[in-house]
C-alpha cells in the first residue's frame, strides 16, 4: 500500500476546518470520501477539496472499498457508535477527543480495536502543536533540570463557544455529553502527562457551571484542579469558558530544579526564563491546520498505517485523559 484512502465523517468545526485541509496536504493520503447528514455541508466540503464520494449516511462511507481509514469528527455522544462500526469493518480510526462520554464506552471501543487488529488513535493534537513540541525538546535537553511543577491555564471566550455550539447543541447537554468542561479539558490533561512523561496520581478539583442568558442559555464554566504526579511533581489546571474575547488565553508553564522555567503561550511562543540570559524566546508560527498540530497529527496517523507501526498515541492515552477530565467536570453541580 502506497497511499491511504481517508474517509472523514463529520464536516463540522474540526472535520471541515482542520482534518479536510490537513489530509489534502499530506503525502501518502488521499481524501476518498466524506460523510455528513447535512447536504449543504457535504456539498461545500466536496467542492472545496474535490472529493468524489460523499454520503449522508456514515455507514455507506465505511462500506466504501476506497476508504482504508476513518476520521471520526462527529459529536462526542456519537463517537462510540460510529467508531465501533468502522472498527468492525476493519478500518483504522482516528477519533476526536473525548473518545466517548463515558469510560465504559471508551473501554468497549478500545477492546473492539484490539479484536479487529486495527489502530484506534485518539485525536490529541497538542502533542504536535509547534510550541509544545519545542517546550518538550527543551525539557528533554535538560534546560530546566528535573521538572518540579507543571501548570496550565486556558480561558475560552463564552461568545466563541456559543458560536461553535449554539444553544441547544449537544455539548450543553451535560448528562449526555459530559458537558463543555469535560469536552475541552482532555487535550491539556494529556499535554501535562506527555510533557512530564509521568502519570497523574492525585486529582483534587472544584468546578461550577453558570447559565449564560446573554448567549441563549449556553453554559459558562470555571474550574481549577490541583494534581500530583506519581513521582511527586505537582501541577494545576485552570479553566474558564465564562470570559469575554479580551480575556482569551492558553498558557503552559513548567518549573525545573535548576530554577529555570518555561512558558508556552498560545500555539506559537516558547519562552525560557533563567538567569543569564534572563529570557530566551522562540516564535514558531505555522499556517492553517498545522498551527495547532492537526496536520502533523494526521500525518503521523497515515505514516503509522503505511509503516505498519503502532501510533505514538494509543487509546489508553485518550482514556486516561477522559478519566481525569471526568473527575474535574463532575465536581461541578449539573445545572437544571
Amino acid at each position: 500500500m502506497t497511499t491511504i484512502g481517508i474517509g472523514v465523517i463529520g464536516c463540522g468545526f474540526v472535520g471541515y476546518g482542520a482534518h479536510l485541509p490537513a489530509f489534502s496536504a499530506i503525502d501518502g493520503a488521499r481524501l476518498a470520501a466524506v460523510a455528513d447528514p447535512d447536504a449543504k455541508r457535504l456539498e461545500k466540503a466536496t467542492k472545496k477539496h474535490s472529493i468524489k464520494s460523499a454520503y449522508q449516511d456514515y455507514v455507506e462511507l465505511i462500506k466504501d472499498p476506497n476508504v482504508d481509514a476513518v476520521v471520526v469528527s462527529v459529536p462526542t455522544p456519537l463517537h462510540q457508535r460510529v467508531t465501533l462500526t468502522a472498527l468492525g469493518a476493519g478500518k483504522h480510526v482516528l477519533c476526536e477527543m473525548p473518545l466517548a462520554p463515558t469510560l465504559d464506552a471508551a473501554d468497549e471501543m478500545i477492546e473492539a480495536a484490539k479484536s479487529a487488529g486495527v489502530y484506534l488513535m485518539p485525536g490529541l493534537n497538542f502533542r504536535f502543536t509547534p510550541n509544545y513540541v519545542k517546550a518538550k525538546q527543551q525539557i528533554q535537553s535538560g534546560a530546566l533540570g528535573d521538572v518540579t511543577a507543571a501548570f496550565y491555564r486556558e480561558f475560552i471566550p463564552a461568545k466563541d463557544l456559543a458560536k461553535q455550539w449554539p444553544p441547544g447543541a449537544w455539548v450543553w447537554k451535560v448528562r449526555e455529553s459530559g458537558g463543555p468542561l469535560f469536552t475541552l479539558s482532555v487535550w491539556s490533561i494529556d499535554l501535562l502527562r506527555w510533557i512530564t512523561e509521568r502519570e497523574v496520581g492525585e486529582v483534587h478539583a472544584a468546578a461550577k457551571y453558570t447559565v449564560l442568558d446573554k448567549f441563549g442559555g449556553t453554559l459558562g464554566y470555571d474550574a481549577c484542579a490541583t494534581i500530583r504526579f506519581c513521582n511527586g511533581v505537582v501541577g494545576s489546571l485552570q479553566y474558564s469558558g465564562s470570559v469575554s474575547e479580551h480575556a482569551s488565553t492558553s498558557c503552559l508553564e513548567v518549573v525545573g530544579s535548576s530554577t529555570t522555567s518555561l512558558q508556552a503561550s498560545g500555539n506559537d511562543t516558547v519562552t525560557l526564563v533563567g538567569e543569564e540570559p534572563a529570557r530566551t524566546e522562540w516564535k514558531l508560527k505555522e499556517p492553517g491546520p498545522r498551527s495547532w498540530g492537526h496536520q502533523q497529527q494526521d500525518e503521523h496517523f497515515v505514516r503509522s498505517i503505511l509503516d505498519g507501526r503502532l501510533p505514538q498515541i494509543i487509546p489508553e492515552d485518550g482514556r486516561r485523559a477522559m478519566e481525569i477530565a471526568l473527575q474535574i467536570a463532575r465536581s461541578a453541580p449539573v445545572p437544571r
